[in-house]
């Protein structure tokens, strides 16, 4: 009976997930970061889900002082400035998604994006810094949203 169950509730995430998949694109007219004093730039709103596809592609990242390569290497998401997950960007790759299989917790797992939610998407350079022993995030670009009700 458990295995049904669970085989159910596998079913019905993936049914709801495919049904209402969300697309986050990377673009100027959402970056947070680089802009005159005052500016900010357009806030993403989405509905809760389990997950949401982010698109770069088309987006031309700028180049980080002391890389050989201007391509991102991380995606971090922050929600409620109390959560923090870490993707890995594949050389090439521009579509992602984001959900609790691609997301590494820095402290709990992710359970989705939930109505309330405000989050950030960052993607960039995450190097290690073997003198300090810790890793340094270089952002290339940054958006804000919120998750609506």
């Amino acid at each position: 009976m458990r295995k049904f169950l669970a085989s159910l509730l596998s079913i019905a995430s993936v049914t709801a997930s495919a049904a209402g998949l969300q697309i986050i694109k990377v673009d100027e007219q959402h970056i947070q970061m680089g802009l005159a004093e005052g500016q900010v730039g357009e806030y993403y709103e989405i509905k809760p889900a389990i997950e949401i596809v982010l698109d770069a592609s088309g987006y031309h990242f700028p180049p980080v002082p002391g890389q050989d390569s201007n391509e991102p290497n991380a995606i971090q998401l922050i929600i409620d400035n109390e959560h923090q997950f870490t993707a890995y960007w594949e050389p090439g790759v521009t579509n992602y998604t984001l959900n609790n299989s691609t997301l590494a917790p820095r402290f709990n797992d992710f359970s989705g994006f939930n109505a309330g939610d405000q989050f950030v998407i960052a993607i960039g350079v995450l190097v290690t810094d073997h003198e300090k022993e810790e890793q340094v995030f270089k952002v290339q670009w940054a958006g804000m949203g919120s998750v609506q009700p």
